[in-house]
Formats: structure tokens, C-alpha cells, sequence
């Protein structure tokens, strides 16, 4: 990967030479306290962009799987039924994306692009976007208590599947490695300039102490819980202490940037008109696995529960999409009124297989 060095006072004009290639650029803008979102960038906004704040809970996932989004309309006519597919494929840029919603972006391809059956509408949304990744390397702002990016390895620096990636090497200047033949395009603007080995060498010093600023309980046991819940060794009473902690909201999908789950309603929209619309679903919802004929199978909330946490952690999900479905954000942890949120669970299984595995001597 080629590397580039730019002053910090020229990282904006990235936002600008996207916006001269005709992308709609969405970039990270402060609120009030923790409040914090994506937004599109006008010339009127373009000076508020941060580069350093808390990652916005609500996911950049939504501008390439949109939360609602309308697949066909189906119109009457003369006794005729006409079926047109509304395809979308706007140019857009995601400025300022951090790892970890790289790594979600990647696996929403692997789900949606990576098998037999691929999804033309994602498809189409997915080809003009371009992604400039920012490396967390401010502890107070960038990394929260619930991030825990470094344990499922997508964090703080993402490796690859970005355009583009900023890094902050401090002293006014920002490090810009091209992770796509169109990022590397971008380094013949005049403000890019080649680096040093000292440049290399701060960043690697740089990731080795914010790799320290995580809190180690977000962080540990997380491979040993994919190996037991793989195994299917998590007792029945961890799952029911999981179901009744959980509220039913879905909050712990809609902020997930990997989840995928969706629901398919068609709508009528005129009196001879009904449009058809994908709309993200949620496995926390009782009618989420309910049937046509009114059954369902997962009725309990802990059965769903389950079905949650084995579609994230088991071995088999990993292996047939090569990507793991919880990327490390800790939004999870953040939103769930229930503290049922994966570092939660991740302890809940170390503790319970804990009691069951002691492996201590025998006095005989």
C-alpha cells in the first residue's frame, strides 16, 4: 500500500476533491455531549466536520443498506399489471468511517456479494461508494469504554477494504495510505507529499500505545466464547438469564453495522399502486421468526437471544462468509437497557463455563 504525508490543515480538501468527482460526501459531525452523527456535507457545514469524536451510534451501513428502502412498485392499468424495479445507484463517499464500521461494511459484501446469489440492490448502492477510514488514535475522543475493536482484530487501524485511510501522526500531520487504485488517485493533488521512515515508525508507535487504551474487560475470553457457543456448551439457564434481561426493542440490531437481517411488506401507495419495501428487521422482535400460519418457533425471548448470539459468534457463520459479524464497536453495549450487550454476554459465558469446566485436582 503506498502511503502519503498531509498537513492537517488540508485534510478537508479530501472532502473537497471527492465532492469536485461528483460523490455526495457523509461525514461525522458533533452534537451536543456524546451526540454524535453522519451527515451530508454542504457547503455550509463542510468547516464542522470532526476528524476526533465519539463514533456516532447510529451506523454508516444505512447508506449503502438503507434502513428503508423500496424494491419494485407494482401499477394497474387497463387490467394490465406493470412491474417496474427501482434500482438506486448514487456516487457517495463516507468521510471519516472508523475501522470497525469498515469491517461491517465488508461483511455486509460477504452477505449480501460473497455466495451464489448476490444482491442486486445492494449491489448497485455498494459500487460508486467510496470509503475514507480515520484510525482511532485519541483515547479521550475517538475510543469509548464499550470499544473493543482490538479483540475481534479490526481495530484501531483497519488493514484493508477502505479507499482511503487517515491516521492522525500528531505535530499537524496525517498520514494517508491508499487502500484502492481511486484512493491512490487522489495522491496526485499538490498537498499530498511522500513521507519518511519516520513517519512509518511514529504511526507503529502510535497503534502500539492506543492499543493499550482499551479497557481489558471488553476485551478478554472473546475466542473462547466463539469456541463454546460453536461447541453448543452454553447452558440453557445462561440463555434464559439473557432472554429475561432483554427489553424486546431491537436497539442492539438497528445500531449494529453488521447485522443484515431485513423484512420484505409490500404497501398500497396510490389506489392502483403498491410499492414493495425491504425494511431492517430485528431478531429481538417477538415476530421476527413467526410464521405465515401464525406459528412461531422461537417464541421465547431467550430463544431468540440465542439465535443472536450464535449467529454472531458461532464458528459456522465465520467460516461459510469468511467475516465475523460483530466488528468490536461496543454500540451493543452502549444502547442495551438490559446490559445484554456482547462484552456482557461474552462474561456471562465465561462465568458460566467457568463453574462448569473447573478443572482442579482430585485429593485421593
Amino acid at each position: 500500500m503506498k502511503a502519503r504525508i498531509l498537513d492537517s490543515a488540508d485534510v478537508l480538501k479530501i472532502v473537497d476533491l471527492l465532492r469536485q468527482q461528483g460523490h455526495e460526501v457523509f461525514a461525522p459531525f458533533g452534537g451536543r455531549g456524546r451526540d454524535t452523527c453522519y451527515d451530508s456535507v454542504t457547503d455550509q457545514n463542510r468547516g464542522e466536520i470532526q476528524i476526533h469524536l465519539p463514533n456516532p451510534y447510529y451506523p454508516p451501513k444505512r447508506f449503502i443498506f438503507p434502513h428503508i428502502e423500496r424494491l419494485m412498485k407494482v401499477q394497474r392499468s387497463d387490467g394490465d399489471l406493470q412491474i417496474e424495479p427501482t434500482y438506486r445507484e448514487p456516487k457517495r463517499a463516507i468521510f471519516g468511517i472508523r475501522s470497525c464500521d469498515v469491517a461491517g461494511i465488508w461483511h455486509l459484501d460477504r452477505f449480501f456479494l460473497g455466495r451464489e446469489h448476490r444482491d442486486i440492490y445492494y449491489e448497485k448502492r455498494r459500487k460508486n461508494m467510496f470509503l475514507v477510514n480515520v484510525v482511532c488514535t485519541d483515547p479521550a475522543r475517538d475510543i469509548g469504554e464499550e470499544c473493543f475493536c482490538v479483540c475481534a482484530d479490526t481495530g484501531p487501524a483497519a488493514r484493508e477494504h477502505f479507499d482511503l485511510q487517515l491516521m492522525d501522526l500528531g505535530g499537524g500531520e496525517f498520514m494517508a495510505v491508499a487502500g484502492t487504485e481511486a484512493g491512490e488517485a487522489l495522491f496526485s493533488a499538490p498537498f499530498f507529499r511522500k513521507g519518511t521512515e519516520e513517519h512509518v515508525a511514529k504511526r507503529r508507535a502510535i497503534l502500539g500505545e492506543v492499543r493499550k487504551s482499551f479497557k481489558p474487560s471488553t476485551t478478554s475470553w472473546f475466542s473462547a466464547a466463539i469456541r463454546h457457543v460453536s461447541a453448543g456448551r452454553i447452558q440453557e439457564k445462561t440463555w434464559e438469564e439473557i432472554g429475561k434481561r432483554c427489553l424486546e426493542c431491537g436497539g442492539c440490531t438497528y445500531v449494529c453495522p453488521a447485522c443484515t437481517c431485513f423484512t420484505v411488506s409490500d404497501r398500497q401507495v396510490g389506489p392502483d399502486e403498491v410499492e414493495r419495501v425491504r425494511i431492517w428487521d430485528a431478531c429481538a422482535l417477538g415476530g421476527f421468526t413467526r410464521m405465515a400460519g401464525g406459528h412461531n418457533p422461537r417464541r421465547a425471548v431467550h430463544d431468540r437471544r440465542n439465535r443472536r448470539f450464535f449467529r454472531k459468534l458461532s464458528h459456522y457463520f465465520i467460516q461459510r462468509e469468511l467475516s465475523m459479524a460483530c466488528v468490536g464497536c461496543g454500540r451493543c453495549a452502549a444502547v442495551c437497557h438490559g446490559d445484554i450487550g456482547m462484552p456482557s454476554v461474552v462474561e456471562m459465558i465465561r462465568r458460566e463455563t467457568a463453574e462448569v469446566d473447573k478443572h482442579e485436582p482430585v485429593a485421593r
